[in-house]
């Protein structure tokens, strides 16, 4: 059985939460809830949960602030949040599990699923994965830091140090700075819709770039492009006018 607790300063949100868990997971008890940092931190020590469903905003402070004063954070946390785009962002590229307000049962199902999954393994690297959340929600809309799970555990790399993505059935490599390669059991589809907008494109059914690796483009059908490690990439040809505009 998993022990939950509840951190929330809104008692309806807290309801809402204890009556969805209760009525679809028989595996998971709300042993608690709390209303604020003093009271959250209180019975996380008093219970030693498995898992926290943490507000971040709340009226005397953060979710943040909370951890903050944990010096080994040894449970899971699922965050609460309104909805906020860079919130969002800030949760995918920690590999983190969030809820948007209000809560959803398909939201939730989801984020309890990916819990259940990773149950042995995430409460061991859980403070470095808030460690880069903290950083890059600290950031003020600039996301710098993104965790990629590994069949060992995960890696956290610099956006400004990869140079490509390159797809192989449901794998992806990374291949960043030094000529290191990062290998991930996520297809390239789920990173070229992470990682739209923080300057990737997709050049290829196979291949995601840092536009900021790039050295030179040579026309021809498509087109090839070159990179800062010196490959020559082909440029698929309905892609090149798109590609084209980011340069122009």
């Amino acid at each position: 059985m998993i022990k939950a607790i509840i951190i929330d300063d809104e008692k309806d949100a807290r309801f809402v939460l204890r009556n969805l868990t209760e009525k679809y997971f028989n595996n998971i008890r709300i042993i608690d809830e709390a209303d604020g940092i003093e009271t959250g931190l209180k019975t996380i020590e008093d219970n030693k949960p498995d898992l926290v469903f943490l507000d971040i905003q709340m009226r005397k402070g953060t979710g943040f602030d909370l951890l903050k004063r944990i010096k080994n954070v040894d449970f899971e946390v699922i965050f609460i949040t309104a909805h906020n785009q860079y919130a969002v962002d800030a949760f995918k590229f920690s590999a983190l599990g969030y809820l948007l307000k209000p809560i959803k049962i398909t939201d939730l199902r989801e984020v309890i699923e990916k819990f259940e999954k990773n149950l042995n393994s995430s409460k061991n690297n859980i403070n470095q994965r808030l460690k880069v959340l903290i950083e890059n929600y600290g950031n003020e809309g600039e996301i710098h830091k993104l965790i990629i799970n590994t069949p060992e555990g995960f890696q956290v790399v610099k956006l400004k140090d990869i140079i490509r993505l390159e797809g192989d059935r449901n794998y992806t490599h990374f291949i960043v700075m030094n000529n290191s390669k990062i290998t991930t059991s996520k297809n390239l589809g789920e990173y070229e819709e992470l990682l739209n907008g923080f300057g990737f494109f997709r050049i290829h059914q196979s291949t995601i770039i840092s536009l900021r690796h790039v050295t030179g483009f040579q026309k021809g059908d498509g087109g090839m492009i070159k990179m800062t490690d010196g490959e020559s990439l082909k440029l698929s040809r309905h892609r090149k006018d798109d590609f084209l505009k980011r340069f122009m």
